[in-house]
């Protein structure tokens, strides 16, 4: 049996959750009082003169977040307020704004009867430009700061005698406020100090009033409006459900009849959400207001628009057929189960329901499960022909393959693949660097190609709502798109997605994914949009799906995944839930301190997993202590720890608990966040124990090279200059006299040595091939031009296949170097923690930095990390405060555990723990200890 921690109160935290500038940008320093900075205590809002943000361009409408460098000079965008400027000008419609309260704007004195008015600003957006390029004192750099605010300018009036409403219609000085009981005048500038007072002049004097205070309009600019308090307040909107009553008062606002132009601003309006994470409540209302707003095609093109509204809009329509999906018979016999699962694996296992969800906390059994469902399917009389599992990686789909060898099992992107090349087999993968470099070859003056091509490089850039444009792009040229790839024979795992996605419904498939129940294993780790076409898939085929994952577990954002896609399938009530909260890896104290970070996961805030142990045994102050040990070093900089410190640590300190593990015969993992601090703890241990294997985690990584096609794209001219017999010699030498201009670090050995291997290896293959052609030429029977086309697609076709067997070979090396390593029981381990995802050690020791501003993905990470040991872990912590909340925390834990050990003795001895208590509180009540869950 788990132990149930009814002593030590470890559900969901209260604590208030903090949000600040930072929300928009960590560049957003200061807090509004003191002066350092950037939003420092004196930021007034006004232009300077040496301002070159503002000297350099308009900042008129800044709609993407963004940031580029060039030459040392780093711009950045930054968005803040939740409506677009475009969209609140956009002509014919009725928009209003959230009337300020009275303590929060400036009252501006007309003489009026009927009207008080009142001025007020909003932060639109800013712009930041660093220049790394300024002199410092003795020669070092100095970074100069150009901050510059848009503000959107409020005059508000409100009519004498009536209420103030709730929003303020927005009304022009041609029109007036007219009829209406409240109106607002509205004007952006990027320098109000100077500026605010002529607009309020100028919008009172077109309805025939003067402005009778101006001094109290430039004191309240000057004195009152906090730059830092109300960027805070924006970053409130965007983080509650505020930011949904935003946008359904704006679809409010748009004519009955809505003109292209009109949804075409919305849907702009719709992809500006996508620059911050928008709460999956307020998705879900302004999802829910689409559709009752307009008609199907119109909510479909709109949802179309952000990929979060694509989410809401394909569940709401599973939704709707879910009583059409494939369900489990009953079992003629009720199946014999296995004495080992427990109550909850029975349960989800069993489930006749048609969409289920395992929300699986860490070492639970998820393996378990899947492979115990797909034994329950076969009970119920389903073929294992008609079960297909998919997996997030090529060893964990071989896993179910070894074991189930009928049922169908494979990655997503390996089914995907299946279906785009039954109908598109002239098309190669290939990286989206060669595809642009092709584009550019082929289609040199071609607009819609210049369009194709910008898309996939925000993309590849990884750039704020890339994906959504690249998407809608496609949909609405897709023939053309196609024609493209036809002629360059390329495509890449994105443009396969989307593709498939835009076909689903008339797209043929292969016998190998055809089935009628789909498991999916660690769903966490799905990107956004195969989300998306996973579940339009099962409404197409109206199949039974069975997922399973943990949110809390997710990693691999920067590949896309989103752990708010999961929560937005928790939140939506279509799928039935199962949790796993019985925990078979770790003992109890390891999973006390996993449940702290745990506990303050807003990916937890659905499923509310905390884990428990397998076990019977209860923790004491001392077991905890023996078992989960801290060591936390305050340092001056938390950029040279690594550097100077770290080896140290490892060789003389952290040695002592390597050495008691194994002398128990048992095996020490090392695990950190990045390679480099895998690199040094390596090199330590290996000097230690010379002995020793030291087996590393680490992953192999491969870059897809386009020297290939650059060549061809920027020098392709030179090698027309000359005689076929010739062209195969410029090639090579042309690729080796511009490396510099053909890659990245050409100056690098290793990487010079790598292209011209490359260049050697495709004239050693084709060399045979391409004097046939030579000799086609000079017999008359292959022309110049077709020649030269043969020899550039040569090119082209190799960089290719470079590209896909370096990537198969290296991703095969990890696979078996990864099994090998896992196999060989090495004494020592070391790995990054997304290497060591899904496995687990005797023991572990997590290299912890604190920093004053953790991220979500940060926590996850290390709650992923704090459950990977079975017996005991080691963390070591570092950063620049004295104090931190990791520490706290500890000491925390053990004061609590002391309280409970205590009350435990006394129970024994006869004696009532109440009495222990000199404060007369419940010491078995731990109410706070849910600040425990701020620690890490």
């Amino acid at each position: 049996m788990p132990l149930l921690l009814d002593d030590i109160d470890l559900t969901m935290p209260t604590t208030v959750k903090v949000v600040d500038p930072k929300f928009f940008s960590s560049k957003l320093t200061g807090n509004g009082k003191h002066k350092t900075g950037l939003l420092r205590g004196d930021l007034r809002p006004a232009s300077t003169s040496r301002n070159s943000a503002h000297a350099a361009g308009t900042i008129d409408h800044i709609e993407v977040k963004s940031s580029s460098t060039q030459h040392g000079i780093t711009t950045a965008s930054i968005p803040f307020a939740p409506v677009l400027r475009r969209a609140l000008t956009e002509a014919g419609g009725s928009f209003t704004l959230a009337t300020p309260q009275d303590q929060d704007r400036c009252a501006v004195e007309t003489g009026s009867t009927d009207w008080d008015v009142a001025f007020d600003m909003t932060p639109q957006g800013a712009k930041l430009v660093e220049d790394a390029n300024g002199g410092g004192a003795n020669g070092a750099p100095k970074m100069s700061r150009d901050f510059v605010v848009q503000y959107r300018m409020e005059l508000y009036f409100f009519r004498k005698g009536h209420a103030e409403p709730e929003r303020t219609p927005i009304v022009s000085t041609t029109s007036g406020p007219g009829h209406h009981t409240a109106a607002a005048f509205v004007s952006w500038d990027n320098s109000p100090m100077d500026n605010a007072g002529a607009f309020v002049t100028e919008v009172l004097r077109a309805i025939g009033l003067t402005h009778r205070n101006p001094d109290l309009l430039v004191d309240w600019l000057t004195n009152e409006f906090n730059i830092h308090d109300r960027i805070t307040r924006q970053a409130e909107i965007w983080d509650s459900e505020v930011i949904a009553e935003e946008i359904l008062a704006y679809i409010d606002g748009l004519p009955a009849s809505p003109t292209k132009q009109h949804l075409n601003a919305l849907a702009v309006q719709l992809r500006y959400l996508e620059n911050y994470n928008v709460p999956l409540e307020a998705y879900r209302s302004i999802h829910q207001k689409i559709e009752t707003t307009f008609d199907n095609e119109t909510a479909a093109a709109l949802s179309k628009q952000n990929l979060n509204l694509l989410m809401s809009h394909t569940l709401f329509h599973l939704e709707g057929m879910k009583s059409q999906l494939t369900t489990v018979a009953a079992p003629g016999l009720a199946p014999v189960m296995p004495a080992h699962l427990s109550v909850q694996q029975r349960a989800a296992l069993t489930t006749h329901e048609p969409l289920v969800m395992v929300q699986a906390g860490a070492g639970t059994g998820k393996s378990t499960v899947i492979l115990e469902r797909i034994k329950y399917l076969g009970s119920c009389g389903v073929a294992a022909s008609d079960v297909t599992v998919l997996s997030f990686t090529n060893a964990a789909a071989d896993n179910i393959t070894a074991k189930n060898p009928d049922v169908g099992s494979m990655t997503i992107a390996r089914m995907i693949n299946d279906i785009y090349q039954l109908n598109h087999p002239m098309h190669e993968l290939s990286s989206i660097d060669t595809i642009i470099n092709s584009i550019d070859i082929f289609y040199p003056t071609s607009d819609f190609a210049a369009g194709f091509r910008l898309r996939l490089l925000e993309v590849d850039q990884n750039k704020t709502g890339a994906f959504t444009a690249l998407n809608t792009y496609i949909e609405n040229h897709f023939d053309e798109v196609i024609a493209l790839l036809d002629m360059i024979k390329q495509t890449s795992l994105e443009l396969e997605i989307i593709i498939c996605y835009q076909r689903i419904d008339t797209m043929l498939e292969p016998t190998n994914v055809q089935c009628k129940y789909l498991i999916i294993d660690e769903v966490q780790d799905n990107s956004i949009f195969e989300f998306i076409y996973l579940l339009k898939y099962i409404t197409k085929h109206a199949q039974s799906l069975f997922i399973v994952g943990d949110a809390s577990q997710t990693l691999y954002e920067f590949r896309s995944a989103n752990p708010r896609a999961l929560n937005t399938l928790e939140g939506s009530g279509v799928f039935t839930t199962f949790k796993l909260t019985t925990n078979y890896r770790s003992n109890q104290e390891i999973l006390d301190f996993a449940n702290v970070v745990l506990g303050d996961l807003e990916t937890n805030q659905f499923a509310g997993i905390q884990l428990q142990a397998n076990s019977l045994a209860v923790p004491t102050a001392k077991s905890f202590q023996e078992k989960v040990t801290l060591d936390y070093r305050a340092v001056p900089k938390l950029t040279s720890f690594v550097a100077q410190d770290l080896a140290g640590i490892v060789g003389r300190t952290i040695s002592r608990y390597v050495d008691a593990c194994l002398a128990r015969g048992e095996q020490v993992c090392f695990l950190a966040y990045s390679r480099r601090e895998v690199t040094v703890i390596q090199t330590a241990l290996e000097q230690v124990y010379p002995q020793r294997h030291v087996a590393s985690l680490v992953s192999d990584r491969v870059f897809a090279t386009d020297v290939f096609s650059k060549y061809i794209k920027l020098y392709w001219n030179d090698v027309l200059q000359v005689q076929p017999p010739d062209a195969s010699f410029v090639v090579t030498q042309g690729i080796k006299d511009n490396l510099d201009k053909l890659t990245k670090n050409a100056g690098n050995q290793k990487v010079s040595f790598a292209v011209i291997g490359m260049v050697q290896k495709w004239w050693l293959e084709n060399a045979v091939i391409i004097r046939g052609w030579e000799q086609l030429h000079q017999q008359g029977a292959l022309t110049r031009g077709d020649f030269f086309e043969r020899l550039r697609d040569s090119l082209l076709s190799f960089e290719i296949r470079h590209n896909a067997v370096r990537q198969s070979l290296v991703n095969q090396k990890n696979r078996d170097r990864k099994a090998k390593n896992a196999e060989s029981d090495a004494d020592l381990v070391v790995s990054t923690i997304h290497g060591a995802k899904g496995m687990e050690f005797d023991n572990v020791v997590v290299l912890h930095k604190e920093g004053a501003a953790t991220t979500q993905a940060s926590r996850r990470e290390f709650y992923v990390a704090f459950t990977r040991a079975k017996k005991t872990e080691y963390i070591l912590s570092y950063g620049t405060v004295k104090n931190p909340p990791i520490e706290s925390s500890y000491a925390q834990i053990v004061s609590l555990l002391t309280k409970r050990d205590a009350q435990t003795a006394a129970r024994a001895a006869g004696v009532d723990p109440d009495l222990l208590d000199d404060d007369g509180t419940d010491p078995g009540a731990f109410g706070d200890f849910s600040t425990v869950a701020q620690a890490v």
